[in-house]
């Protein structure tokens, strides 16, 4: 077998099978065959099915922050760019969806944490912190490191439970049972965006008031 790169190669063929299998990823055997190499060849690059799923989440990470790097302009307005964050997170549930799902889905023990792992699948959660800080700034409100990281898990948590569960379906089968109004199923992108933008703005509203409030006593 000749070719320029075999685990390039292999990576491509992973990468499109997750991409046409709703996000399930294939066997090393599976891998061997797809790519037309023999299952020893597949071994000296991935030790086993963790080491290949490790490989792939480097990769969709760094399709993932490239796609906020296009989305994300730097304004100098933190409020702002925070919201581009979140909505492009949104976006690209929609454009990537097997991608997404496989990020959030599938775990690796700790030990698989190396600095390149850690580095380009925090890169966007680190630049929500830093965007908290800088509207803290902005507004002239004293903050703590915990009182930060506590509100980027929340923006966090909360903006990928409405983005998993509209792209789920959930959310429009739990408005038609109810008979809630059909605008809260969310069956549109651009309604998915509204609830978004009032998502941030009452968690920006939330995390400066509570500022406020601590600095009058």
């Amino acid at each position: 077998y000749h070719h320029g790169n075999v685990k390039e190669a292999l990576l491509d063929a992973a990468q499109h099978y997750l991409e046409n299998n709703e996000g399930e990823m294939i066997s090393l055997r599976g891998l061997s065959k797809e790519v037309g190499v023999t299952p020893s060849a597949v071994y000296n690059h991935f030790a086993d099915k963790s080491a290949l799923i490790l490989a792939v989440k480097i990769r969709l990470y760094k399709i993932f922050n490239d796609f906020y790097a296009s989305r994300c302009t730097k304004s100098g307005d933190p409020d702002r760019e925070l919201l581009q964050m979140c909505l492009a997170y949104f976006h690209f549930s929609r454009e990537y969806p097997s991608q997404f799902r496989f990020l959030f889905s599938s775990s690796l023990p700790m030990e698989w944490s190396t600095d390149e792992v850690v580095e380009v699948s925090c890169r966007c959660i680190v630049r929500v912190r830093s965007l908290l800080f800088a509207i803290h700034n902005k507004y002239q409100l004293q903050c703590s490191e915990e009182e930060v990281v506590n509100a980027t898990m929340l923006i966090w948590s909360q903006l990928h439970g409405i983005v998993t569960l509209r792209n789920s379906g959930l959310i429009g089968a739990a408005v038609s049972h109810q008979n809630w109004p059909a605008n809260c199923a969310l069956t549109e992108d651009t309604q998915v965006e509204k609830l978004i933008v009032d998502h941030v703005q009452i968690m920006i509203d939330g995390m400066l008031n509570s500022s406020r409030g601590r600095s009058k006593h």
